[in-house]
């Protein structure tokens, strides 16, 4: 199956196809300048699925300028798939992403979803870093370059990040990132400030074509 039939099948929502298109680009550039060993196929793949869930806790109340996505098309349609997976999965993303990857025979990248979502308060150490999985940590660091608007720097996802939800849930965790991304650069070859839309937007169509 493709990655387009994949989005198609489990009715991912056009905004969280372009999310997830934009980390699958990033990750796939990070990967193919890791400067250890790095499957940069799974990797790639890790990051196009890593958000499958996320239409359960989208607040779809409002038609018109939602705070995410803008206007939304078909409201009601996405509101009836939104409820038939509150029934199916329940409203948690990261329960309805597990079960979806699982639903799709994609039970192989589970333990990275299941490791990022917890690596990411934990204000691991280089070390701590050095042993997790290298696919969970490019799809981590990925993720954070790219807002609703578009492939962003890190700092400035994080500086808004920390503006909408409280930066973390330690006082430590801003100055945390801060680490992580020097050790992120540490570990690749490319200058990751220089990823930007411009660069990704060229992949889409490639990663839409992705066997997984």
């Amino acid at each position: 199956m493709t990655i387009r039939k994949l989005y198609e099948k489990y009715h991912v929502m056009p905004q969280l196809v372009t999310h997830m298109l934009r980390v699958g680009a990033v990750g796939k550039i990070i990967a193919d300048n890791w400067v250890s060993e790095c499957d940069i196929k799974f990797t790639t793949d890790l990051c196009l699925i890593h958000d499958m869930g996320n239409i359960v806790k989208f607040d779809l109340s409002q038609k018109e300028n939602n705070k995410l996505f803008g206007p939304i098309e078909n409201i009601e349609k996405w509101r009836e798939i939104q409820k038939s997976y509150w029934d199916k999965y329940g409203h948690d993303a990261h329960d309805a992403t597990v079960g979806i990857l699982n639903d799709a025979g994609l039970g192989r990248f589970v333990e990275c979803i299941t490791e990022e979502e917890k690596l990411y308060f934990a204000e691991a150490s280089a070390s701590e870093l050095d042993e997790t999985n290298v696919a969970t940590i490019i799809m981590l660091y990925s993720d954070c370059k790219v807002t609703p608007g578009g492939v962003v720097s890190y700092r400035e996802r994080i500086d808004d990040l920390s503006k909408r939800y409280g930066g973390g849930r330690t006082k430590t965790w801003y100055d945390w990132t801060y680490r992580f991304e020097k050790w992120m650069q540490s570990k690749t070859k490319i200058d990751l400030q220089s990823i930007n839309e411009a660069m990704v937007e060229p992949l889409f169509d490639e990663l839409l074509d992705y066997q997984i």
